[in-house]
């Protein structure tokens, strides 16, 4: 069995406010021409499909469009398809009994109320079971502990912990039943935080998952073969694991983040599980311009003429903000193509002097950098006073972002 495991497409994503259905269209086509090439015969989806959980026309018709040809083109013998914390549990769950019956995906949008209902068996062609996969979605505080006003907060975290453990122990219980001592390879999802895995400013990931910070693998059940994970957008393994992964996201979310994306092809003899790295292109560039502006300015006079749209950061070392935005208007008079989506000085600003930021660069900031600018607007400099806020804070925006959710 040959497993394609992806995570995080984000369709819809706007890129500091630019549509990016290009790309996308782009990626969909390429990733269904490499499922038909590479002979895969699962393709998962560990969470985040969309960007937001309530997705336009255009990303659901990509999106449907897709599931139809992958299963009539590509050969592919079973999609599987898990909510990640973007993603709108009723929205993707809407249509799951027809895309079952119709074409063989499996979609969970939610958990369960049975964790064993998440177990996929993936048969082979004489009807056995080759794959076990359990299927586990994006886990919502709800999912993991009912709070109440007696408990402290280190009291409801282990509670969390414990409902996550439990949830995961469940799974692979029920995996294990359907294993029946056969040497028959078992793939579990997860869609969350992992200790030790690096988040890139901008790129949209939270950092706080159902009221769990962060799982680790002690939190994870040991029989799983691999281990496909989501939430984080670039590809790494956890631990030092090979069978631990995260694919990241295939597009690129943010201009601090310039890893390579790619997919990761997964072949399994009897139960070790081969890894194989794909590399995904990208067919639009983003890039960030540093330095002087007498060493940014032909760079960004060559980018006005070039034909093709580009994301463009500048970061200027020698100009202060007015004087940046005044050079920025003067070379782009007379046309705006490829301007700037962002343009920030990086001269320090005179104690005295109060930096005004435009809303379109607060657009561009994550709710923690804004929240940083406010303290240190009110002097909060102290490290655990300030530690001790943003972490408040990052709190407050999970619990608030969990009720926006709810129905």
């Amino acid at each position: 069995m040959r497993l394609l495991h992806t995570s995080d497409w984000h369709l819809g994503h706007l890129f500091c406010g630019r549509r990016r259905d290009g790309e996308f269209r782009d990626f969909l086509a390429w990733l269904l021409e490499l499922i038909a090439r590479e002979s895969v015969d699962v393709l998962l989806i560990a969470g985040d499909l969309f960007d937001t959980n309530t997705p336009g026309n255009a990303c659901a018709g990509m999106y449907y469009d897709f599931l139809t040809r992958v299963r009539r083109e590509s050969g592919c013998r079973r999609v599987v398809i898990t909510g990640g914390n973007h993603d709108s549990p009723s929205f993707l769950n809407a249509p799951r009994g027809l895309l079952d019956a119709a074409f063989d995906i499996k979609v969970f949008g939610e958990a369960a109320e049975d964790p064993a209902d998440e177990v996929v068996p993936v048969p082979d062609d004489a009807g056995v079971p080759a794959l076990i996969i359990g299927a586990v979605p994006y886990l919502r505080d709800a999912d993991l502990h009912i709070s109440n006003w007696e408990e402290s907060p280190a009291e409801g975290d282990a509670a969390r912990r414990r409902g996550f453990r439990a949830h995961y122990a469940r799974v692979a219980e029920a995996a294990e039943r359907l294993r029946a001592g056969r040497p028959i390879p078992f793939v579990l999802t997860g869609h969350f935080a992992a200790a030790g895995a690096p988040v890139f400013e901008g790129d949209g990931v939270r950092e706080f998952v159902g009221g769990l910070r962060q799982a680790d693998e002690s939190d994870l059940p040991p029989s799983a073969d691999y281990i496909a994970l989501g939430h984080i957008h670039q590809s790494q393994r956890i631990g030092g694991k090979e069978h631990i992964r995260y694919c990241g996201s295939p597009l690129r979310m943010s201009f601090a983040d310039t890893k390579p994306r790619e997919l990761l092809l997964v072949d399994f003899d009897g139960r070790q599980a081969e890894v194989t790295p794909v590399p995904v292109p990208q067919t639009r560039e983003i890039l960030t311009l540093r330095g002087n502006w007498e060493q940014i300015a032909p760079e960004l006079e060559a980018l006005r003429e070039r034909p093709d749209e580009v994301f463009c950061r500048v970061l200027a070392a020698d100009l202060p903000p007015h004087a940046l935005a005044a050079a920025l208007g003067n070379m782009f008079a007379d046309r705006r193509h490829n301007y700037p989506l962002v343009a920030r000085s990086l001269v320090a600003p005179h104690e005295t002097e109060r930096e005004v930021r435009s809303v379109e660069e607060l657009r561009t900031m994550t709710e923690t950098e804004v929240f940083r600018l406010l303290l240190d607007r009110r002097g909060i400099t102290g490290e655990t006073e300030r530690r001790q806020l943003i972490d408040a804070f990052r709190t407050l925006l999970a619990e608030m972002r969990e009720r926006e959710k709810q129905p």
